[in-house]
């Protein structure tokens, strides 16, 4: 028999008005809490519902209540709140059993790390929390050249880690931040407004569709979500090996799955990119003069077929309806400088999603612990031709009273499966 086990830590922060608040609360119980993990949106954020009438523990083992009138909960009141808006608040979660020798064992996993961005005065109380870009929210960004970036020097990559390393200076919570420089995603010319750097996130995603996240304390940014080696990472960084494995009518609690097949999709997407061409005349102070130009191509995947339809469209041909129907997408790509490069690029990005399997999310219990960018497979021993092995888009992780869940989005299918789990 498994024991639910919560460990919820809030480490509290000196502000003007309290500059000795520094002290450390654990709660081992909590009526809910949610927390969403995933690379689409720029913020992991969350719920924690807590009761006020309880026994709670500090870092000195101590334990008092909650309840009374003269305790400050969330900056309500003149006394020293319990929580407040910066708290620094980490959440674990596990199963205590028993081993095979009649021990008690608990492993316990971190499946969120953050920070409070708001308290209510509710009954119960809940406290908002949200991931380390809370802290990019509250920094400006600040960049060299009074904040030009010049293409030809800078990555998303390397732009995000000057910023960082400036925002340090103004706050040193910031300096434990890396970039995941394994990849290198070219950017072109770039100018800082007046934003904080979480803004600036923000409008790389909107204008040029680079996502950005946190693993742990490292950014991800740039044009890829998935790096290979989270196919296979513990939340600890070792690597497992074998692949996590969720079972119709064994630990698949409910599931929002379409098993749809390929042939009865249809996919598009609309490539674009804007480059430089010089017009071969001369500008007074003797350099070439450029324009810009837009390449646009539209690649669809239709009736089961592996070859792709394109259409170059020009002011001439513009952009048809989408007559076929099902989804259509836009796609971005910065390094692309002619149409059949649009046009190969956009296909390959396509054929990750044009496949027959599995689409949607299911729930399932709190172990195996699944991150995003993680490889599980999905077994259905009434129907073994549905087998598969697919890449975590999201996660959302709940607890409390109704005991631990995971609801887990896929992104792609990565691979077929036999009856045994094997690769096809």
């Amino acid at each position: 028999m498994l024991r639910v086990i919560t460990n919820i830590t809030f480490n509290q922060q000196p502000t003007a008005d309290f500059p000795t608040r520094n002290g450390t609360i654990i709660y081992n119980f909590c009526h809910e809490f949610d927390v969403t993990s995933t690379w689409d949106t720029l913020t992991d954020d969350g719920s924690i519902t807590l009761p006020k009438n309880v026994y709670i523990t500090d870092q000195n083992g101590k334990r008092y209540s909650l309840g009374g009138t003269n305790v400050n909960l969330g900056g309500f009141s003149s006394n020293v709140p319990v929580f407040l808006r910066g708290d620094k608040v980490s959440v674990n979660w596990g199963y205590a059993y028993f081993d095979k020798r009649g021990n008690e064992v608990s492993p316990i996993t971190n499946i969120y790390s953050g920070f409070i961005s708001q308290v209510t005065s509710k009954k119960p109380f809940v406290l908002k929390i949200e991931d380390n870009m809370y802290l990019f929210k509250k920094v400006k960004a600040i960049g060299g050249n009074n904040g030009f970036f010049a293409g030809s020097k800078y990555t998303v990559e390397s732009m995000m880690s000057e910023i960082i390393a400036n925002g340090a200076k103004i706050n040193p919570a910031l300096s434990v931040f890396t970039v995941n420089t394994t990849t290198s995603t070219v950017l072109g010319d770039f100018i800082i407004q007046n934003e904080t750097i979480a803004e600036v996130l923000s409008r790389l995603k909107k204008q040029f569709h680079f996502e950005s996240y946190f693993k742990g304390n490292e950014l991800r940014c740039g044009s890829f979500v998935y790096l290979p080696a989270d196919a296979l990472i513990n939340t600890d960084g070792t690597t497992r090996t074998t692949y996590p494995t969720f079972t119709f009518q064994k630990n698949i609690i409910s599931d929002d799955l379409d098993y749809t097949r390929k042939d009865d999709l249809t996919l598009s997407a609309v490539a674009t990119n804007t480059i430089e061409q010089t017009t071969g005349a001369i500008t007074r102070d003797g350099h070439q003069k450029t324009k810009k130009i837009r390449l646009e191509v539209l690649v669809t995947f239709l009736n089961g077929s592996d070859t792709p339809n394109f259409y170059i469209v020009t002011k001439q041909t513009p952009l048809p309806p989408n007559e076929n129907g099902g989804e259509r997408r836009t796609l971005h790509f910065l390094g692309a400088t002619t149409t059949d490069q649009l046009a190969a690029l956009a296909a390959n990005e396509l054929k990750k999603y044009y496949y027959t399997g599995f689409k949607g999310k299911f729930v399932t219990f709190g172990i195996p612990f699944i991150q995003v960018g993680n490889y599980i497979n999905i077994l259905d021993p009434v129907l073994p031709e549905r087998n598969g092995r697919y890449v975590v888009k999201a996660v959302k992780y709940t607890g409390g009273v109704n005991g631990l869940r995971q609801e887990i989005e896929l992104d792609f299918l990565v691979a077929r499966l036999d009856a045994n789990g094997n690769v096809i």
